[in-house]
């Protein structure tokens, strides 16, 4: 019974809407990745890679994102990861997913954000079997001027399939109400808006990002459970 349960799963015609397309590498194509760059003395095969990607917490998923992401440093790196990706997503009858991509996350390794757009929707494009739209995520960290900066630079490539925008990153160190600026002039380029919250802090973020930020869609939102007023 439960084999047939997951085959009725599988079967079904998917859509996604949170996904980050850095964090769903498929594992041979992040080793592939590794290979390229020399890999890390610490993770010596495969079977090991998955191992690594195990966290324990919040502050080590991000470390483990950040130890990830150096191993994708160049354009071509982006395309190649958005085609995996994209394969990846047509196995699970996925047919529809808007995805996450952090574009200032890469901004030290000379990356800007218009030609990452357009390296991903490169790789997209090789797999038709699947419709897929971006979400820029300007990333909290990285402060509201910054995200900002990062929205201009977006504009430019909105027709490389960009829908929307989000802030992900460390949502336990900075609110959203410092970037309710930036969502508002997402808006007025007619970008949808969401916002990570609710997933690293307390049900304040969540209501910080519905009041200030104004934002279409909550991303996590589990802690909204433990205020019945943000319910």
């Amino acid at each position: 019974m439960a084999d047939d349960m997951w085959a009725w799963i599988d079967a079904l015609p998917k859509v996604e809407l949170h996904l980050h397309l850095e964090g769903a590498i498929p594992l041979p194509a992040l080793w592939r990745l590794m290979e390229k760059y020399g890999g890390d003395p610490d993770v010596p095969k495969l079977a090991a890679l998955r191992e690594r990607l195990t966290y324990k917490d919040f502050p080590d998923f991000i470390a483990a994102w950040i130890w990830k992401n150096g191993f994708i440093r160049s354009y071509e790196d982006f395309t190649f990861i958005a085609e995996a990706v994209a394969w990846d997503l047509v196995a699970q009858n996925i047919r529809y997913a808007e995805v996450f991509f952090s574009p200032t996350r890469f901004l030290d390794q000379g990356l800007e954000p218009q030609g990452l757009a357009q390296a991903i929707r490169a790789g997209l494009d090789k797999v038709p079997a699947a419709e897929i739209w971006l979400i820029a995520d300007l990333v909290r960290d990285h402060g509201p001027d910054q995200a900002k900066d990062t929205l201009a630079k977006v504009r430019e490539v909105m027709d490389c399939g960009i829908v929307g925008i989000g802030i992900g990153g460390s949502e336990h160190l900075y609110p959203p109400e410092p970037f309710a600026p930036v969502y508002e002039a997402a808006r007025k380029l007619g970008l949808r808006t969401s916002a990570h919250a609710g997933e690293a802090a307390g049900p304040e973020s969540i209501r910080g990002a519905v009041e200030a930020l104004d934002v279409d869609r909550i991303g996590h939102g589990v802690a909204a459970i433990r205020d019945r007023a943000v319910l």
